[in-house]
Order: structure tokens, then C-alpha cells, then sequence
């Protein structure tokens, strides 16, 4: 499947990179590939997983949105419109439409960023040449799953534009490790992530935890972000999953009787660098603030105090955030609430320039209500990395390592500071004399070995040494008055 990606990627930028960057182009052909599968399911009847654990694509698809109607209407000089309408008409007839907010809205296909009219068809003409040619099916003539070519395609444009990015990506190891630490689900929990990007961590815990469509919530503020995830929803089989357009802290959307809707689970990565309006904030009719005010150019713990307002009584959240979140003194009353509330869980440092479109370090923080301790685990993983093409990718030893120290702890075992995985459970108290300051290395001690040397043999060793240097020294001073000697003979 990885070189069907490869293939439409490659292709794409030949009809759209001569004037439009990834970050442009690639909206596009996402946009076809879901009018595409959707239209490519609806004929077989079939689904993209036969896995009874995974959750079956089954899209609605009018006359209007297939695939074939748009190939059919390829002349036609309004096909900029009518792709839009295909896109219109399939979100309709599959997912919570939430005020008007539509995909094409977000992706429009009469934009004259494709170029002039006549610049514009030809590009269509192109693209949809593309993806009539494009088999979605495998060697048996099953479906391939769409949902993992969405997401393999998100991950190579992200390689293409490199740091020129527009919103930061998830690796794929860090998006495992936050599902593994959620762990299974087992008791029908609802997942939430309130700043969803393009969907692909929502949608990759989703499915790897188990939690189904319609347990499935998330708001984010960016059309074309919305759009992508909308589509990243529905084509892995959520959707009859709830998202909003929309700023979680300014306008939250997600809310039940006039306050915000809880959640069991909450995994989310608020945008690195963002600021935020903290007029409103004293006063803030959700009650998110009460562990403080952040300042109004970090915004990250103004999510979190969002992210903590939206657990149940015993729910918890996974965030990954920048490591200054864990020791800026700006910040440093929240985390003493945090730490006098008992919500911090875990804390886990991770290697820098892990992320597409961001070269900063990160940390992963687990907060539970209902905690049963009030120890909080400690994990350095920052030299835990292979380099790939300069970005540092999170090694699986590291990942393996980090689950079992943090399933050890939750089950009450002994954590080592080992080599490979250093980590360190610390009291209330430590982290109080720390000044509740949350960098790793105030925590746990990084092991040096060391030789014990013996002292009087080495010094046995160094007058041995000098003897000889005082012998080569000698010759030295014999040979020089030899040639000296042997020069004013000539």
C-alpha cells in the first residue's frame, strides 16, 4: 500500500508542484482519493476491514458524488463546481454536518489558486486521470483499507515539505505510544480530542484502542485542518463521530446543559506555538481555570486546564506538549496546583525534532482524576532515537521500554533506572523541593559508569613513565650534539 501512496503523491506533484506547494497541493488530492474510495466501496458492497474489531466503512454515495459521474462530466467547463458539490453531498448523506460548515468550503475546487479557468480544468483533467487509473483493490481483489492510505499520504507530504509544514504531525511512534499508554478499551469509553489537527491521532487511538464512531468527539479551528479530519473520520469508518469547527478555548462546541461535555478519555496535541486571549479567562463560564491563569503567549496550558475541565470524575488524558511547558516559571502556580490536586500521573521526555514542521523537545504527560497515589512516574527518553534523514524517530526499544516501566508502575512495581529507559517515582514532597519543576533530570540521575582506580599503582605507573621520559630526553640531546658535531666537520 505504501507504494500506492508513494505513486499518487509522485504524480500530484507532477500536475500541482510546478506552482502550488505541498502544503497547498495536498488538500487537493486527499479530497479526491475520499471521492474516489467512497465511490469505489459503494459499488462492491464491500468493507475496507474484515476485522470484527475494527469498525466497517460504510459510506452513502448519491448519483452526484460517485467518482464515475465526475470522470463522465471530465469536459465539462463548471468541473471545479461540480467535484465541490460531489464533496457537499457525500459529507451530507454520511456525517454530522455541524453549521454549514462543509469540506468544500474549506477545499474549493473553482479556487484560482489552481490557476486561471483554462489553467484549472487542465490540472482537474489531470488529477481525476489520476485517480480513474488508481486500484484501491489487493491481489485478491479485496478493498485495501483507505483509512491507512489517508494517513500514509498525510506523513509523506509531510516528508516533502519538510520544515515548511503548516501544522505540525504526529509521528506514527508517538501516536503508538499514546494509545498503548490508554490502553485497551474495556468499558465502552468516549474519546475526545478538542484540537484534533488533521484527525490522525484521534483517529489512529481510536482504532487502536477500540473505541467506535460514535464514542468519538473533537473540535478544531483550522477549515482546512476540519476538513481533512472530516474526511479522516469517515474514510476509517467514524462517522457517526461528533466534530466541530471551531476554537476549543474561546468557543467550545463539545458541552452538555450549558457546560462542557465530559470525557473518559482525552488524547490531544495543542498546537506548539499558539497565543491566546486571557481577558475572559478569570471569568471563564466553564470553570477552566481554576489552577490559573497561563499567560497569554503560551497557550498550551490553556488547553490542558481545557483538557483537564473535560474529564469525568475518573477519567484521564494523555498530551503531548513543548518540554517548556514542564519548567517555565511563568507557568510554575499551575504545575503547583496540579502537583496539590494529585493529578499528575506521569511524565515522559522525549528526544527533540521528533516532529514534521517542528524542531523543539516534548514531553508526554499523563494526568487521571480519582488517582489512588499521589507518587508520579518520571521517564527520560530523550537519547532514545535513530536518526532518519535529520528528523530523530522514536526507537521501538524505547517505546517497548517506556510501556513495561509505566505498566510496572501502575501495577505497583519497583522502577529501575536503567541505561536504556532512566526513570524515577517521585513523592508530593520531592517534587514540592524541586519547586515543582517537571524536567526529568531533576529526577532522575543518568548512571556514569565508573572504574575504580588504584592509586598507587597508578602512581607506580607515572614514575615509570617519567623515568622513561627522562632516557628519551637524553638520547634526544645526545643524537642533536652528534649531528651538530658531524655538521661543522663539512
Amino acid at each position: 500500500m505504501i507504494e500506492t501512496a508513494y505513486y499518487i503523491a509522485s504524480k500530484a506533484k507532477q500536475i500541482l508542484g510546478g506552482t502550488l506547494s505541498v502544503n497547498q497541493y495536498k488538500d487537493y488530492v486527499l479530497a479526491l482519493l475520499f471521492l474516489k474510495s467512497a465511490s469505489e466501496y459503494y459499488k462492491s458492497n464491500d468493507s475496507f476491514q474484515s476485522d470484527e474489531n475494527k469498525p466497517l466503512l460504510r459510506l452513502l454515495v448519491s448519483e452526484r458524488s460517485s467518482f464515475d459521474y465526475l470522470y463522465k462530466e471530465l469536459g465539462s467547463p463548471e468541473l471545479g463546481k461540480l467535484i465541490n458539490v460531489a464533496l457537499y453531498e457525500l459529507e451530507q448523506a454520511n456525517s454530522r454536518v455541524i453549521e454549514g460548515y462543509e469540506i468544500n468550503r474549506a477545499i474549493n475546487f473553482e479556487s484560482n489558486i489552481l490557476g486561471d479557468t483554462n489553467e484549472r480544468l487542465s490540472k482537474l483533467h489531470e488529477l481525476l486521470h489520476l485517480f480513474q487509473k488508481l486500484t484501491l483493490t489487493d491481489d485478491a481483489g479485496k478493498l485495501i483499507d483507505i483509512g491507512v492510505l489517508y494517513n500514509q499520504l498525510l506523513y509523506i507530504f509531510a516528508e516533502e515539505a519538510g520544515k515548511k509544514i503548516s501544522n505540525v504531525l504526529t509521528p506514527k511512534e508517538v501516536i503508538g505510544l499514546v494509545a498503548e499508554l490508554i490502553g485497551n478499551n474495556k468499558d465502552n469509553n468516549s474519546l475526545c480530542d478538542p484540537v484534533s489537527g488533521s484527525g490522525t491521532l484521534l483517529v489512529e487511538v481510536g482504532k487502536r484502542v477500540g473505541i467506535r464512531g460514535a464514542s468519538i468527539f473533537g473540535q478544531e479551528a483550522n477549515w482546512n485542518q476540519y476538513a481533512l479530519t472530516k474526511m479522516n473520520l469517515m474514510l476509517n469508518g467514524f462517522k457517526d463521530s461528533t466534530f466541530f469547527w471551531g476554537d476549543s478555548l474561546s468557543n467550545p462546541k463539545l458541552t452538555d446543559d450549558g457546560g462542557l461535555k465530559l470525557f473518559d478519555i482525552v488524547a490531544s496535541i495543542p498546537p506548539f506555538a499558539d497565543k491566546w486571549a486571557t481577558e475572559e479567562a478569570e471569568f471563564d463560564r466553564y470553570g477552566r481555570f481554576q489552577y490559573g491563569i497561563p499567560p497569554r503567549s503560551q497557550a498550551t496550558w490553556a488547553y490542558i486546564s481545557h483538557i483537564l475541565a473535560s474529564l469525568k470524575p475518573n477519567g484521564r488524558a494523555v498530551v503531548v506538549v513543548p518540554a517548556g511547558v514542564l519548567f517555565r516559571t511563568s507557568e510554575s502556580k499551575i504545575r503547583h496546583q496540579i502537583i496539590e490536586h494529585n493529578l499528575l500521573e506521569t511524565v515522559i521526555e522525549l528526544p527533540q525534532n521528533l516532529f514534521y514542521g517542528a524542531a523543539i523537545s516534548t514531553a508526554i504527560l499523563v494526568f487521571r482524576k480519582d488517582r489512588k497515589t499521589t507518587q508520579t512516574l518520571f521517564m527520560d527518553a530523550r537519547k532514545g532515537y535513530i536518526s532518519n534523514k535529520g528528523i530523530y524517530k522514536l526507537s521501538d526499544a524505547m517505546v517497548e521500554q517506556l510501556l513495561n516501566t509505566y505498566k510496572g508502575f501502575l501495577s505497583g512495581e519497583q522502577v529501575w533506572q536503567e541505561n536504556s529507559c532512566p526513570a524515577y517515582i517521585a513523592t508530593q514532597e520531592e517534587v514540592r523541593n524541586n519547586k515543582y519543576d517537571w524536567q526529568t533530570v531533576k529526577y532522575v540521575e543518568e548512571k556514569i559508569e565508573r572504574v575504580e582506580v588504584d592509586v598507587e599503582a597508578t602512581l607506580q605507573r607515572i614514575e615509570k613513565l617519567e623515568k622513561r621520559l627522562e632516557f628519551v630526553n637524553e638520547q634526544l640531546e645526545y643524537c642533536t650534539q652528534q649531528l651538530i658535531r658531524l655538521t661543522n666537520r663539512k
